[in-house]
């Protein structure tokens, strides 16, 4: 697939940021987050008998929307500072790139190929200093592919979104008022000036180069996902103990216990798990920033799906209302370093391996629309950090697209795992 850049600006806020707000403070959950890209491909047919705007109009229509957007999501269009701390938001603009794509949209999406689709989405694997850029793919057959790389430093995949959702409304013409982004995590969550991220090559926990790793997707049907929660419930031998186990759940354990399989180096490993605090403290999707915390589950080696999914349940359970609640007490940021910090704990554990999960699943990323219709496909691109794995919607029903991360001899031991097997429907490279 050769992909040609056409052009490239910046786009940059409607309106001048006002003087009190050129300065954006990242809160002590931010300040924990390594900073690289968290990259997201949106993908949309063209319909010569429907459609009314070329591919031309479509990216006016998305360059100007998105200046008007950046008005309310200001920060996005700022540049890290120094202190690594604070976001100097001083009209800077975001990266705008547009290219043509020598493909059919249909035949990338048919069957989605990862190291095709990093090259529809700008993608830094080194340390980066823009908040956000955009990235347009005009197909020769008049389909449209949507890449979004925002700092993981500035926000999650609710963040995302939460932006996505805004942008594509104005450029659909929306006469629905859409709410905007809340910015005050620095409030609830205050800075600490000698917190900020390592830059340390040796940290075990800043992702490595991209030339080390390869990223696969594995789909699993709400068919298969229905049959791994009957085998988790026959495994229990008592249904009281776990009611109604969720596709998260499943997935996510099936996939940790196949994964340690392939490593084979290890008799314990760790799935670590991202844990939405929006619901948990009464906020509202568009607060704006890094709004989770990581449970974590410990399974030896032979431990079976069930005992994993229980396991899990339990972990996510300890993030609860009043744990949110203590992140905005005076312990907060103690208690925020410590949920990071265990992650750094095990990972240089002799004989532990580690395995991060992050679950886009319900964010609504197929709702997003900028007035070509839904998209036919959503997906995610490489990104550094091995032995990670994203969990997203299905295209096609109540099923899950888990990208997976780890490194080449590992990865071909994983997707040769009979259990795996016999749960996934297709795997893509």
């Amino acid at each position: 697939m050769k992909v040609t850049l056409l052009s490239k600006e910046l786009i940059v806020p409607s309106c001048p940021t006002p003087h009190d707000l050129k300065t954006y403070k990242f809160s002590f959950i931010d300040q924990q987050i390594p900073p690289y890209y968290i990259p997201l491909i949106l993908y949309y047919s063209y319909d010569d008998q429907s459609s009314t705007t070329t591919q031309s109009q479509i990216t006016i229509k998305l360059k100007t929307s998105l200046s008007k957007t950046l008005t309310h999501f200001y920060p996005l269009a700022g540049r890290l500072t120094s202190s690594n701390n604070t976001v100097d938001c001083t009209y800077q603009g975001v990266q705008f790139l547009v290219t043509r794509v020598e493909s059919n949209l249909f035949d990338i999406t048919k069957s989605p190929r990862i190291d095709e689709m990093n090259k529809l989405v700008k993608v830094e694997s080194s340390y980066v200093e823009d908040q956000l850029a955009i990235q347009v793919n005009l197909f020769d057959c008049g389909g449209i592919a949507v890449g979004v790389s925002m700092s993981h430093r500035i926000g999650d995949a609710c963040s995302i979104s939460s932006f996505v959702s805004h942008w594509f409304a104005l450029a659909k013409g929306s006469q629905t008022p859409m709410p905007g982004p809340v910015l005050d995590s620095a409030v609830l969550f205050p800075p600490v000036d000698s917190c900020a991220f390592s830059r340390n090559p040796k940290d075990p926990t800043v992702p490595v180069p991209f030339e080390t790793l390869v990223t696969k997707r594995f789909v699993f049907s709400s068919l298969a996902i229905s049959k791994l929660k009957s085998k988790v419930v026959k495994e229990l031998n008592t249904p009281t103990t776990l009611v109604d186990p969720t596709r998260v759940e499943v997935v996510t354990s099936l996939i940790w216990k196949c994964g340690t399989m392939a490593l084979g180096d290890c008799e314990v490993s760790v799935a670590f798990h991202s844990v939405n605090l929006r619901r948990k403290m009464g906020l509202q999707d568009h607060q704006f920033g890094n709004l989770f915390q990581l449970a974590n589950a410990v399974a030896h080696r032979t431990e079976e799906m069930a005992s994993r999914v229980v396991k899990l349940r339990d972990s996510f359970s300890k993030i609860d209302g009043e744990y949110a609640k203590s992140l905005t007490g005076e312990k907060g940021f103690e208690i925020a370093r410590g949920n990071f910090k265990e992650i750094r704990k095990f990972i240089i554990q002799e004989g532990v391996r580690v395995f991060k999960f992050g679950s886009w699943c319900g964010f609504g990323f197929s709702e997003s629309d900028f007035g070509w219709g839904k998209p036919v496909y959503v997906g995610n691109a490489n990104f550094s950090d091995e032995n990670s794995i994203v969990l997203m919607d299905s295209r096609k029903d109540d099923g899950i697209e888990a990208y997976v991360v780890m490194n080449k001899d590992n990865m071909h031991k994983f997707e040769e795992n009979d259990e795996l097997q016999e749960f996934v429907g297709s795997t893509t490279c």
